[in-house]
């Protein structure tokens, strides 16, 4: 990480020398292995090392950029003069600006985002995974049909720089492992019927703390079979209950719509309700870039901005979008560190166990799946299709698919009755059950 710094300082060192007035300078190495595996064999093999370094100039407020994978000296020379002539010919842009010195840094504690034992794992242990979690779904139930059985690993080196005087780096990795499976719906026992297909998956910045392969053998499997004999539900109005799965995939458009770009260009349904109770007061999101080994933790910014805990919704209200310097600009604001997106971003956990969530309604659904475009954060409309599972006098009691859930945000966040305390980190996107009253269901 030493020669990744010594490349970005000097990038910026060499822009300002051809007239640049401010000059940013990132700078990533990844390397990426991943394997698939059906029926014991190995389906796709993928083995890369990549760098990127991506430049930033302005002069007079006329701001250009370029990236290039080509880390020589002259390439690098050659690519900063290229984006010094860009600037002359660009617009004025008023708002564009580094952040204030003050907020540039990297935050000292250890954020364990970065396993250096996944480096000496060899490519045929990888492989031994692979095929041992497709082994496993076999061993459960033999009418199991594997569609891939997966695992991958990333590791990451960033390094950045600016003309403030900023200059730092960081690593990071992720390993996952996935298993997408299937099972004939033969409803008569004669003819064949429709495929039930699931997966599940286990995700960490540490090869340790993944699920065993047991573990998620069985939780793709139990997801499975726990779909045949599905069917559609009638149309009607009621209760329905997010798995955690779906809750953190509702979770993710509601990040969109907090997105400062997406505020200022007016393209989200919370755009000018800074301040308002938008949800019920059980509702508190976080994100949170401080979280010990999670996927989405990090130092600091895309800008060299410290990381920092931000509370975007407390009990119900809305408190801060979450903003890089540019959109903070925009929007007569502060940035919030989030230059490059949401870090961990999640609903902090209720008190219910879902068990009890589940008990309290006497007919409703359990969704397990969504799928669609159907949840536009720019008007607030959510009409997403689902699968799940039929809820009647506080118990599961069978599958159903083939149906679309309706409303819009505004509705469900204000509806949120009951939010579980089981909360899954298998991404950067978190969330526990949630309850919600009154959605209409459109079946038959």
């Amino acid at each position: 990480m030493d020669r990744m710094k010594k490349i970005v300082k000097a990038a910026v060192q060499t822009a300002l020398s051809y007239g640049a007035e401010t000059a940013e300078a990132a700078l990533s190495e990844t390397s990426e292995f991943g394997v698939s595996v059906r029926n014991n064999q190995i389906e796709t093999l993928k083995e890369s090392v990549s760098n990127r370094i991506h430049i930033m100039l302005s002069i007079d407020k006329k701001r250009a950029s370029a990236t290039s994978n080509d880390l020589s000296n002259e390439s690098i020379n050659k690519l900063i003069k290229e984006v010094v002539e860009l600037c002359k010919v660009m617009e004025h842009d008023e708002y564009f600006s580094l952040p204030d010195k003050k907020e540039l840094g990297a935050v000292k504690i250890d954020l364990e985002i970065f396993d250096p034992e996944i480096l000496d794992i060899p490519a045929k242990r990888k492989i031994r995974i692979a095929r041992e979690l497709e082994k496993a779904a076999h061993k459960i139930d033999k009418k199991i049909v594997t569609d891939h059985s997966s695992y991958s690993n990333v590791t990451g080196k960033t390094a950045m720089a600016n003309s403030l005087g900023f200059c730092d780096a960081y690593r990071e990795s992720y390993n996952a492992i996935a298993l997408s499976c299937a099972v004939e719906d033969n409803k008569n026992g004669k003819t064949p019927g429709r495929k039930q297909s699931s997966f599940w998956y286990s995700a960490s910045t540490s090869f340790n703390k993944l699920d065993s392969v047991d573990k998620v053998a069985a939780e793709a499997v139990r997801r499975t079979l726990r779909k045949l004999g599905s069917k559609k539900p009638k149309t009607c109005e009621v209760p329905i209950v997010f798995d955690p799965f779906t809750s953190a995939n509702f979770l993710g458009s509601l990040a969109n719509a907090l997105n400062g770009a997406s505020i200022y260009k007016k393209a989200s349904f919370l755009a000018g309700k800074a301040g308002e109770i938008i949800a019920a007061p059980s509702l508190t999101l976080i994100d949170d870039p401080l979280l010990t080994g999670k996927i989405g933790s990090r130092p600091f910014d895309g800008e060299g901005v410290k990381s920092r805990k931000n509370i975007a919704v407390e009990k119900g209200v809305l408190k801060t979008y979450l903003m890089d310097t540019y959109e903070a600009n925009k929007l007569n604001s502060s940035t919030t560190g989030s230059a490059g997106g949401i870090s961990n971003f999640y609903m902090k956990p209720g008190i219910y166990p879902e068990e009890e969530i589940i008990s309290s309604i006497a007919n409703g659904l359990y969704v397990t799946s969504l799928s669609g475009q159907g949840a536009n954060w720019s008007t607030g409309d959510f009409s997403q299709g689902a699968e799940g599972l039929w809820i009647e006098n506080g118990r599961i009691t069978y599958p159903v698919n083939g149906f679309t859930i309706a409303g819009t945000f505004n509705q469900m966040l204000k509806n949120i009755e009951m939010i579980g305390s089981n909360i899954e980190w298998q991404s950067a996107i978190a969330a526990p059950s949630l309850k919600i009253k009154n959605i209409v269901i459109s079946g038959d």
